[in-house]
């Protein structure tokens, strides 16, 4: 007689499931951005170098400052954007176990994840910086 008037919704965390949308909103944007600026980067080395980048970018002995600008920046900008692409999976994965209020949202993974990739992001534009002025 102690929950006559007790009423269950079974709401889902409403906090949780924006948060963990707009995590996976921000790193799709993110990742797809910087996958779009890499090629850019290539393209317009391309463009100014002709085949003879292409062939800069194979031979290891003599790289151009184009060529190692491409591979040191771009490399760490493409790392960072598979890690935002992990981060916004992660985050669609934990988004639908918010509806089952059994399973426990591990916020701390997706943050990390995203931590971690704007890490890199932030060391590959210090390191496009430090290529170009050195």
């Amino acid at each position: 007689m102690d929950n006559e008037w007790e009423i269950d919704l079974k709401l889902p965390d409403i906090p949780a499931m924006a948060t963990l949308m707009a995590t996976a909103i921000c790193s799709a944007i993110m990742g797809a951005a910087e996958i779009a600026y890499t090629m850019l980067w290539i393209t317009s080395a391309y463009e100014r170098h002709g085949k003879n980048f292409f062939i800069d970018l194979i031979n290891a002995k003599a790289l151009t400052w184009t060529a190692e600008f491409v591979i040191v920046a771009g490399s760490l900008m493409l790392l960072s954007s598979m890690m935002f692409l992990i981060t916004m999976f992660y985050s669609l994965v934990e988004l639908n176990a918010v509806r089952d209020p059994s399973k426990k949202i591990r916020m701390n993974i997706i943050f990390l994840l995203f931590i971690l990739a704007m890490i890199l992001l932030i060391i590959a534009l210090i390191s496009a910086l430090i290529l170009r002025y050195m």
